[in-house]
């Protein structure tokens, strides 16, 4: 078969497996006490190497230059420069506040590297659609996730000391969110996409009972509430679930903006306790009062710039806490608050509620409720190359490509 061909084919299936962390399998012994935040290890996805700088680089010049020559696609192309021009607004956003980070090159940096994710992404989705291989590229992911938990599982360290599956990588939680994100991205484009697969449907009551073996609760619970909102109207789904974003913006970004400059600071740390979700409540308390004794409420400290950079953040930097080890706001709200503040947190979230606005499939908006309430208790939108980012950005690229798929069956009726 011709290469081309092959890498338009099956280009995102290799971008699957990279975000499923296949490339990169850990078979050592999972020890319970030991198991890192999951923002620690989808982190490690995304971490500076050459393979990875490669891979990416690779794909979006790749996928870049044939879809500027491929006439043949130009049916799809409007739509899906449509999302992808919303996608790379946000990631400008990010390459802006690099201007005032006190780690410009770190913020610029992760900023190309998401232009890099979300634009190879949407042009490998596109392709699949095109070359109508989407159902091989699940079918092939699928079951590729299986064989790496079962050779885990085999070799004696795919479940931990309380008999957790972690699998292939180093914690259940990040195991539970790649199994419950595969499980969702599979039966969306299958309903979306008219794609009746016998074989798919076993492999997904599979991969659900793995996801139940995982024990993770907050993963098993997402999984279950995307399937039972999938059997409600699209007018109730869309109210679900865009008010349940308005209210997380509100009560983690807008509340604790506005009532800053309005000198009566107010937000969500002030009325929980410390061990709040296991330990939150004192994690957001430290943060938000990070934003305001530094003034940094406003714009924030950058894209990319509050972790990770190789310096403990001056309010968690306590040898006698456990904060100093915390990699992550462990609330995705509150991370885009750090980085960009309330005026970029505001501009991005408005441009991920307009990317859904002509959507009229249930079955995306059904999805969404993932990244909607995984981001209260988790920070994964807008982060490096996890499971949960790349299920908001396929979301989003999937929604455009339905609109003309849509269009086109109406086209074809009336011509009938």
């Amino acid at each position: 078969m011709n290469v081309i061909i092959w890498l338009e084919k099956y280009g995102l299936l290799l971008m699957l497996l990279f975000c499923l962390g296949v490339y990169t399998p850990d078979f050592t012994n999972k020890i319970s006490m030991m198991d890192r935040e999951l923002d620690s290890i989808t982190s490690g996805l995304a971490q500076s190497n050459l393979f990875k700088q490669v891979f990416w680089v690779f794909l979006f010049m790749f996928f870049s230059f044939r879809f500027f020559i491929n006439t043949e696609i130009n049916k799809l192309k409007p739509e899906v420069i449509k999302k992808i021009f919303i996608l790379i607004v946000i990631c400008t956003v990010a390459i802006l506040s690099a201007s005032w980070s006190s780690y410009p090159m770190i913020a610029m940096k992760r900023a190309v590297f998401q232009i890099l994710f979300c634009t190879s992404l949407a042009l490998g989705l596109c392709f699949s659609y095109y070359h109508h291989s989407i159902e091989l590229n699940l079918k092939a992911a699928v079951i590729i996730c299986i064989i790496m938990i079962s050779v885990a599982i085999v070799q004696g360290a795919g479940l931990n000391q309380d008999m957790q599956l972690a699998g292939y990588l180093k914690s259940k939680n990040t195991m539970g969110i790649n199994l419950a994100v595969l499980i969702v991205i599979s039966h969306m484009w299958m309903k979306s996409f008219d794609i009746n697969s016998v074989f798919l449907n076993v492999m997904l009551v599979i991969l659900f009972v793995l996801l139940l073996l995982t024990q993770s609760k907050s993963s098993i619970v997402l999984c279950i509430m995307y399937f039972l909102m999938t059997h409600i109207s699209l007018f109730k789904v869309k109210v679900i679930t865009s008010t349940l974003a308005i209210l997380f913006f509100s009560v983690f970004i807008l509340i604790p903006g506005v009532s800053y400059h309005m000198n009566d600071y107010q937000h969500i740390a002030l009325y929980v306790d410390d061990d709040f979700f296991t330990g939150r409540g004192v994690i957001w308390d430290s943060l938000y009062y990070d934003l305001t004794f530094f003034d940094e409420i406003t714009f924030g400290y950058g894209y990319g710039s509050y972790f990770g950079v190789g310096i403990i953040p001056f309010v968690l930097d306590d040898k006698y806490s456990f904060l100093q080890y915390i990699s992550s706001a462990h609330n995705g709200y509150l991370e885009l608050l750090l980085q960009f503040g309330v005026v970029g947190s505001s501009f991005i979230f408005v441009f991920l509620i307009i990317s859904m606005l002509k959507s009229n499939n249930s079955y995306f908006h059904a999805a969404l409720i993932i990244p909607i309430l995984h981001n209260v208790t988790e920070s994964t939108v807008f982060r490096d190359a996890s499971m949960a980012w790349l299920l908001m950005v396929v979301i989003i690229v999937s929604s455009g490509i339905y609109l003309v798929r849509h269009a086109e069956n109406n086209r074809r009726s009336s011509a009938i």
